[in-house]
């Protein structure tokens, strides 16, 4: 239910978070193709039979000019982030004004004002920070992954079977990380929470 909400302050940019999703897939390409060219300029350099100076300089150059794009796809995906989360969190403070401002006498004196400050600014300020980080580092990784493993498969599929056994242990400590974390976070979140109020109240 608060994710459709939320979505509803997401819609009106879906072309900019469509164009940080073609962005991001570049520079994906990225992390994934450059660890291959290192490895073949490695065994390129190391070989017994010797190498042409020209196939080195033009796998290096091809690496600069990789690394580059990824960098400006990386910048320009950031720039375009920062502005549509500070757009949404606009959008959302407006309203929560208007909210706040049809609230009755009655009930804005029985709301603390370090509350109503608290939610209007930093609250808003988590729900941008989700929009503009946590979401779209969480599919990069995920998409990082995906693409590792295929490459991984495509280049030796014994060893990539031998080091996927040790996949169910990390999954079953991250499962365990998060459940001890999450209470912690929400601690965390609480105290912060409480030392905002405390200090807009006084």
């Amino acid at each position: 239910e608060i994710i459709k909400r939320l979505l509803i302050y997401a819609k009106p940019y879906t072309k900019s978070f469509i164009l940080v999703f073609v962005l991001m897939v570049v520079s994906i390409a990225h992390e994934i193709i450059s660890p291959l060219i290192m490895g073949n300029l490695i065994e390129t350099i190391g070989g017994e039979e010797g190498f042409e100076l020209n196939f080195l300089l033009y796998t290096i150059v091809l690496y600069v000019a990789i690394l580059l794009v990824s960098l400006i796809c990386t910048y320009i995906e950031s720039i375009i982030l920062q502005k549509t989360g500070q757009r949404i969190v606009s959008n959302m403070r407006e309203d929560l004004y208007e909210h706040i401002s049809g609230l009755s006498h009655d009930q804005l004196n029985k709301i603390p004002v370090g509350t109503l400050v608290t939610r209007v600014t930093n609250d808003t300020n988590s729900i941008s920070i989700t929009f503009t980080n946590i979401i779209v580092n969480l599919l990069k990784n995920c998409f990082i992954i995906i693409g590792v493993l295929a490459a991984m498969l495509v280049l030796n599929y014994m060893l990539t079977l031998m080091v996927l056994c040790f996949v169910p242990f990390v999954v079953i400590f991250a499962f365990i990380f998060r459940k001890f974390s999450r209470k912690a976070h929400r601690k965390v979140k609480n105290g912060t929470t409480d030392i905002n109020i405390f200090l807009s109240e006084h």
